[in-house]
């Protein structure tokens, strides 16, 4: 499981959701990291924010869907827009869309459901 989010407090919440369920937790605050480590790591799942400092989610998804490697990666996107209607969200790959403000427990539902998947 691999989290992705820019702010610190985020991934700290997370990081303690998903270990707690039983998940290993890899974090990332940048696209760019957070290629890397999925390229590394192969993890099942990336919940992953749109809003980054460097590569935004969208770019992430591009690349990981790109790669042999790491196509099947399920990907939870997260988002403080509601209704994304650019065309970046329309064409983006993704498993699961999530809205922030979200309860931990939805995450951590979302997340299981992509493992059950």
């Amino acid at each position: 499981m691999l989290v992705v989010d820019d702010i610190a407090e985020q991934r700290e919440i997370y990081e303690v959701l998903f270990t707690h369920a039983g998940l290993r937790v890899l974090e990332a605050k940048d696209g760019e990291t957070a290629v890397a480590l999925a390229q590394a790591h192969l993890p099942d799942v990336v919940l992953l924010d749109i809003c980054l400092p460097d590569v935004d989610g969208y770019e992430v998804i591009r690349r990981l869907k790109a790669d042999e490697r790491t196509r099947r990666i399920a990907i939870v996107l997260l988002t403080a827009c509601a209704f994304p209607d650019d065309e970046l969200a329309r064409d983006a790959d993704y498993d699961e869309f999530l809205v922030k403000p979200i309860h931990p427990r939805d995450a951590l539902a979302a997340v299981q459901r992509q493992l059950r998947g």
